[in-house]
């Protein structure tokens, strides 16, 4: 996927990387095929559109610690697509499932910038709730700015998965919950 996708090319392009760490360098086709291949306790998807083959982003889960049951989760999209606004957010609610039934994690956590406040609002659908707030974390060439950690807990996972069957119960119950 990294050598024929232009995956690696969403990493150069400055609106997509405005909130993330990744942007400050070039990146090219050999540089994600080396990031795939060093990628130890990692757990990287392509999210599509149903039953087409347009990526329009990546979520992950990375630094999967099994004696901690802990993880992080990243998610990347490619806002220069068209898609139905809920998709990232499904996409979370399916990728903390499995970390949690199949993977046994006890923690998801993320960081992100303060700007995306809107979006840790959205996750808290999910179950990820506000951890801190971090005074100048984010640094990224001459910009300095707060960022937010947020976490998921198996419990809460628990409770939301009691009350709707599961955590990702559909487009239309998630429109008006929202």
């Amino acid at each position: 996927f990294a050598s024929q996708s232009d995956w690696y090319s969403w990493f150069n392009d400055q609106k997509i990387t405005k909130y993330l760490e990744q942007g400050l360098y070039p990146n090219t086709r050999e540089e994600q095929k080396k990031f795939l291949n060093k990628s130890e306790n990692k757990l990287i998807l392509m999210i599509s559109i149903k039953n087409k083959f347009d990526y329009i982003g990546t979520i992950s889960l990375d630094n999967i610690n099994y004696k901690k049951k802990s993880c992080n989760i990243a998610l990347v999209l490619n806002i220069n697509k068209k898609y139905n606004p809920l998709i990232p957010l499904e996409s979370i609610a399916l990728m903390t499932e499995h970390a949690f039934e199949k993977l046994s994690i006890n923690l998801i956590s993320a960081g992100q910038h303060i700007n995306l406040h809107k979006w840790q609002n959205m996750m808290e659908l999910v179950g990820y709730k506000l951890e801190g707030l971090h005074k100048n974390k984010f640094i990224k060439g001459f910009e300095i700015s707060d960022s937010l950690s947020i976490s998921c807990q198996l419990n809460d996972y628990i409770l939301l998965k009691k009350n709707r069957g599961r955590l990702w119960d559909g487009t239309i119950k998630f429109k008006n919950r929202l």
